[in-house]
């Protein structure tokens, strides 16, 4: 019996991950390029640009030719340090993710402490922590930040790949731990692609069998979408259609299988997963 495969109207590159790879590949053309870190965060599309000899450095000491920043961001000094290196670069850092920065500035500078919810570790989340100054901290619980009492005033953003329920959920636990608190702001810096590329997941999840979650394991939106996809339903997460063709044997049994994808999972890669799933069936 033929699979059912029910595939997400939204997939692919988000707006920014497009914006980011197609400036990258363009100054290619011209100047050798490297690229500060991950492009973004897929190995799949890392390999892609390798082999157009856009290549990656950890450091800007190994940097040749124009550097690329990321999608995510970086920190200031970055850019203080390319500058007196006399480094040439390009700046992909995804709008949405900039504004959160500019907010995360503008909050600091009216005297709020802002407190980032998200990964301390995150590219991201460093960059916001950069534009809010020393008076800030992040974390993914009030009680990881917060060791005493919460200061008088407090300014809340997100890592723009969170999910709404999640944003909500700390900030339940975030009114439970009220005690002087004079005043509180609270910024919306979610990224819209990503939350409704979630709420679709959710729907795939509940009225299909399994979730294929196409996307990097280190791609932390991907990562968020199995976690929601799970709550109602089953999914999993592939970064290569080999996956498919090697595992999974509730795969096999499954009647209907949801795809979806990570916002910096490539077209081609999605294709292939969608093959390898109806080649089981």
């Amino acid at each position: 019996m033929a699979k059912i495969v029910k595939k997400a109207t939204e997939l692919g590159f988000c707006p920014g991950v497009k914006r980011a790879i197609e400036t990258t590949e363009k100054a290619a053309q011209s100047f050798p390029v490297s690229t500060l870190g991950r492009l973004v965060h897929s190995d799949a599309v890392v390999r892609e640009l390798e082999s157009m000899g856009i290549k990656v450095v950890y450091s800007l000491d190994d940097a040749q030719g124009m550097v690329a920043i990321s999608a995510h961001g970086a920190p200031s000094q970055v850019y203080d340090e390319l500058k007196h290196k006399g480094l040439k670069f390009i700046d992909t850092t995804c709008p949405i993710v900039r504004k959160a920065q500019q907010r995360a500035l503008q909050l600091a500078n009216e005297g709020y402490f802002v407190l980032v919810y998200g990964d301390p570790n995150h590219t991201e989340v460093k960059g916001l922590l950069d534009r809010a100054g020393p008076n800030s901290k992040a974390g993914l619980s009030v009680s990881s930040v917060f060791r005493g009492k919460l200061p008088k005033r407090l300014a809340i953003i997100s890592q723009t790949t969170r999910l709404p329920h999640e944003l909500q959920s700390f900030l339940s636990e975030l009114l439970t731990a009220l005690n002087s608190l004079q005043d509180m702001r609270i910024a919306v810096t979610l990224c819209p692609h990503v939350v409704r590329r979630a709420r679709e997941a959710v729907s795939l999840a509940t009225s299909t069998d399994l979730v294929v979650v196409v996307g990097d394991p280190q791609s932390s939106n991907s990562n968020r979408l199995v976690e929601r996809c799970n709550q109602f339903g089953r999914a999993k997460l592939v970064w290569s259609a080999h996956m498919i063709e090697r595992e999974w044997e509730e795969l096999r049994v499954a009647e209907t299988v949801g795809v979806t994808s990570g916002t910096s999972s490539p077209y081609w890669l999605i294709d292939e997963v969608v093959a390898a799933i109806e080649r089981l069936g």
